[in-house]
C-alpha cells in the first residue's frame, strides 16, 4: 500500500520513498490518459466538421472528474470508518450512480439552454451537452464509487490509486460518451 506521506519519515528520504511508491502508478495512468488522444483522433472528422464541440471538452472532462471525485471521497471516508459488506458496496455504488445521473440531469437542464441562449452555442451542440451530462454523471459516480471498494479488496491503497485511476477512466470514457452522443445527435440525427 503506502504512499500516504503522513508518516514514516520526512525530508529527502521521505520524499524519495514517496517518489518510488507513486511514480510507477502515475506513469501507468499517464499512459492511460494518452487514450484521450486516440478517442479525439477517432472522432477527428466530427470535430473538424463541428468545431464547437471541441470548446466543451474541458467542461466535460472537468464535470466527470468533479462528479466522480465526490463519489470517491464519500466512499473512501465510509471505508475508513469500517469495512462494508459486498451488499453494502453494491447499494452504495447504485445510490451514487443514481445521484450522479440525477444531479447531472438537473445541471444538463440548466446548462443546455444557458449555452444556447446566453453563450450563443448552436442548438445542436447545446443539446449534445444537455444529453451528455446525465450519462457522464451516471458513469462518473458509478466509477468513483466502485473503484475504492475494488482497490481496497485487492489489498491496495485507495488513497494513492483511486483518484488517478478514476480520472483516467472518466476522462477517456467520458470523452467517448460525449463524442458518441454528438455523433448520434449531429450525424445520425440529421
Amino acid at each position: 500500500g503506502g504512499g500516504g506521506g503522513g508518516g514514516g519519515g520526512g525530508g529527502v528520504a521521505g520524499a524519495l520513498r514517496l517518489v518510488c511508491e507513486r511514480t510507477g502508478w502515475l506513469a501507468f495512468f499517464l499512459c492511460g490518459l494518452l487514450l484521450c488522444e486516440r478517442v479525439m483522433h477517432s472522432f477527428g472528422a466530427l470535430l473538424e466538421r463541428e468545431i464547437e464541440l471541441a470548446f466543451f471538452v474541458p467542461l466535460i472532462i472537468g464535470h466527470g472528474g468533479n462528479s466522480g471525485g465526490q463519489a470517491v471521497s464519500t466512499v473512501i471516508r465510509s471505508i475508513g470508518r469500517r469495512s462494508p459488506s459486498a451488499s453494502e458496496a453494491i447499494s452504495t455504488v447504485a445510490t451514487e450512480a443514481l445521484a450522479g445521473a440525477l444531479q447531472s440531469l438537473l445541471l444538463g437542464c440548466l446548462v443546455g439552454p444557458a449555452l444556447h441562449f446566453f453563450l450563443d452555442t448552436s442548438r445542436a451542440v447545446s443539446t449534445v451537452m444537455a444529453t451528455t451530462l446525465p450519462l457522464l454523471g451516471l458513469f462518473s459516480n458509478c466509477t468513483g464509487a466502485m473503484l475504492p471498494f475494488l482497490v481496497t479488496w485487492a489489498g491496495l491503497d485507495p488513497a494513492v490509486i483511486v483518484g488517478p485511476l478514476m480520472t483516467t477512466l472518466v476522462d477517456t470514457l467520458g470523452l467517448m460518451i460525449y463524442l458518441s452522443v454528438a455523433t448520434a445527435t449531429l450525424v445520425h440525427g440529421s
